[in-house]
């Protein structure tokens, strides 16, 4: 005998109707979109989204079994229609981006089997060619930095010259905290090669700016698929910063990105990520 149940797999709840039917069941929701932003695509880039969404199930209390009528998804974003690389019904899903889409902000949508619809309306930017990331989130400990120190103080001069006309103060050394404009970009040494999924590679990444090589706080990094760990690096060393990490995601194109304290970011080349065996 069956009998109605609730129960739980993974991101998903699993609701039983009456009816049995789609309609009956409250539509899903998405939850993020990964990354936000991304160039106006001329290559094969990936997003993640994550999603809630109730299914119906039943529960055969004399056999033991638990039948969940879970599918799989479809995703467009705007009107085009997404290729799915990987489709777990429990929350996540992950789509390349359609070829030809315009800068500016797009709307993404889900579609499960049973034709029950979520819609984000602005969950994906494509920002146009040559412009800088502004998404990923700033950190709110980067280290040594400091907004608002113009530098050391010396005989009542700041930065500037004396009364007699003789410079007072040469502008911060390496042991004054950093300031904004201090460091303008972070550029990655380039990732060659295939890389293996939850298996450990290294990173350089190098400062750029008028005080670069007095660097010495951390930095956010953030895969364009996936999940990269360690999150945060650093301290880095005059500037350089170089870090052993591991990438789990599914196979396809990856790119790293970097931030600092003020925001100030940076981005990998692509590489190719496949499967741990």
């Amino acid at each position: 005998m069956k009998r109605a149940g609730l129960g739980m797999v993974g991101l998903a709840v699993l609701a039983w109707a009456c009816t049995g039917a789609p309609e009956s069941l409250p539509q899903p929701t998405i939850v993020a979109v990964e990354p936000a932003t991304l160039p106006v695509n001329t290559k094969n880039d990936d997003i993640t989204i994550r999603f809630d969404a109730r299914y119906a199930m039943t529960v055969d209390y004399g056999a033991e079994k638990v039948d969940a009528r879970m599918g799989s998804g479809r995703i467009w974003v705007d009107e085009e229609e997404a290729t799915v690389t990987r489709f777990d019904p429990t929350g996540v899903a992950i789509a390349t981006v359609p070829q030809g889409l315009g800068a500016g902000v797009h709307a993404v949508r889900l579609r499960l089997d049973d034709g029950r619809e979520a819609v984000s309306k602005e969950a994906l930017t494509l920002r146009p060619p040559g412009q800088e990331a502004v998404d990923p989130p700033i950190l709110e400990d980067g280290g040594v930095l400091m907004a608002t120190d113009a530098g050391p103080i010396i005989k009542g001069f700041d930065g500037g010259v004396g009364d007699g006309g003789e410079p007072e103060d040469a502008g911060p050394g390496a042991e004054d905290p950093m300031r904004e404009g201090d460091v303008t970009a972070y550029v990655f040494d380039p990732i060659e090669g295939t890389r293996i999924s939850r298996t450990a590679f290294t990173i350089t990444v190098h400062a750029q700016g008028p005080r670069a090589g007095h660097f010495q706080g951390s930095l956010e990094l953030i895969a364009s698929r996936g999940t990269v760990k360690p999150a945060k690096i650093g301290p880095c060393d005059s500037g350089v910063c170089n870090a052993t990490i591991i990438l789990d995601a599914p196979a396809g194109n990856v790119h790293l990105n970097s931030v600092d304290a003020f925001g100030v970011t940076g981005e990998s080349n692509t590489f190719r990520l496949e499967p741990y065996k």
